[in-house]
């Protein structure tokens, strides 16, 4: 009958309500801008040092710049004796000084007591091979740098200021695109644009254990608790690198595509715990988890869009937290923006879950009330003559009689 019926899609329409809703939406929004100069900077990336209270911005021409990561206002240029672009940069693990990498065989160090930037080594002892990564080890007693067609090596400061240099042995052939150790494990992550991932042991042995199909853009090991690392490829996969102590051959890569984003995966960036930002090109930002080796989207393009479309025009090189769900990011241009758990996210999850807790129960009690009308030939009867139409009512008056 039409009652029936009426109560039947009542029930589904609550049930409807009450499912789960997915939304695409930012899980942050952007704020506060700050811009280091007018010029374009050519910004390469961003090393926070490890009490995570001081950020080392580098780019093109020798342009360095150290900044506060809870006040970003506060900055300090850094006079570089080489001009040459710096492409990357690592802490020590003591936090008093860094390596900064880059073209024509570069390196630098940083000391933090007078904020001073000085040649590290020459540049013949490394060809004059552009180079891409640099990370201390483990025990802060080397550093690997890593460069274009393969080449690796690992380095330290002499007592007369200039570098001990050793090459990797198994090198591969295209371009070494990240390194990362991990804090506690004693071994390091090589990404290549087209050998796989490598892993560096204790020994400074290079073995390579896969993912070679992909071009591998960036790794990270950001958490001491997990026993493993990630690495991400402009084609959008993400590879999870497992590490056992007992060296590169016992440690494995599985490797998954992340389907529905638009843009190439450009570099990692550690957020907090075991939680790393995949930074994606155009300007977006994804949540990678590694405990739950899931990824959701963090920052829309549509959303940064809107909120200034100059800026999300812009290259994102960079980003650090000063919160779990908060923190700032870093374009090459040389625009910091601040980001922030969205409001409007909050305040949904709260008046979803009242309602969803109002129309749960509702929907039990829908749901009885049509079994029991579906059962009972009385009450379909009363149902219909006291809310039926014309029709339904002389309908149900005819079964009556033809029953008697």
């Amino acid at each position: 009958m039409g009652v029936s019926r009426a109560l039947l899609m009542g029930v589904m329409i609550m049930t409807m309500l009450a499912s789960p809703i997915v939304s695409a939406d930012s899980a942050v929004e952007l704020d506060s801008i700050i811009i280091l100069d007018a010029d374009d900077l050519g910004i390469q990336g961003i090393a926070e040092n490890p009490e995570g209270d001081r950020i080392l911005i580098y780019g093109a021409d020798g342009y360095a710049e150290l900044i506060f990561a809870n006040r970003p206002q506060i900055q300090i240029p850094l006079s570089a004796t080489d001009k040459q672009t710096m492409r990357d940069a690592d802490w020590h693990p003591g936090g008093g000084t860094a390596f900064l990498v880059g073209d024509e065989g570069m390196v630098l160090r940083y000391s933090s007591d007078d904020y001073s930037l000085t040649q590290a080594g020459e540049k013949l002892n490394f060809g004059q091979t552009q180079l891409n990564s640099v990370v201390w080890n483990t025990a802060g007693s080397w550093a690997y740098v890593g460069g274009d067609d393969g080449w690796l090596w690992r380095i330290r400061a002499e007592g007369d200021g200039g570098l001990d240099i050793h090459l990797i042995e198994g090198r591969g052939e295209g371009d070494v695109t990240s390194i990362d150790c991990h804090d506690e494990i004693m071994l390091c992550v090589v990404s290549s644009s087209t050998d796989g991932i490598g892993i560096i042991d204790r020994d400074h042995v290079l073995t390579w254990i896969g993912g070679n199909f992909y071009p591998w853009t960036s790794v990270i090991c950001p958490s001491n608790y997990e026993m493993a690392c990630v690495s991400v490829s402009s084609s959008q996969e993400v590879g999870i690198i497992r590490l056992n102590q007992g060296g590169a051959l016992q440690s494995e890569l599985s490797v998954s595509e992340i389907k529905g984003v638009e843009g190439q995966f450009t570099h990692l960036n550690h957020q907090i715990d075991s939680r790393s930002l995949i930074i994606v090109a155009p300007f977006s930002l994804l949540e990678h988890d590694l405990s739950a080796n899931s990824t959701y989207p963090w920052l829309d393009n549509e959303d940064a869009q809107k909120f200034d479309a100059t800026i999300s025009g812009e290259r994102i090189v960079g980003t650090w937290n000063t919160g779990e769900d908060s923190g700032w990011l870093v374009t090459s241009r040389g625009t910091l923006v601040e980001y922030h758990s969205t409001e409007e996210k909050g305040g949904i999850g709260i008046v979803l879950g009242g309602f969803i807790g109002f129309l749960i129960p509702l929907t039990i009690v829908m749901l009885l009330i049509t079994l029991v009308y579906t059962g009972s030939p009385k009450m379909q009867y009363w149902m219909t003559m006291k809310f039926g139409n014309k029709d339904e009512k002389r309908d149900a008056r005819r079964k009556g009689r033809g029953k008697k």
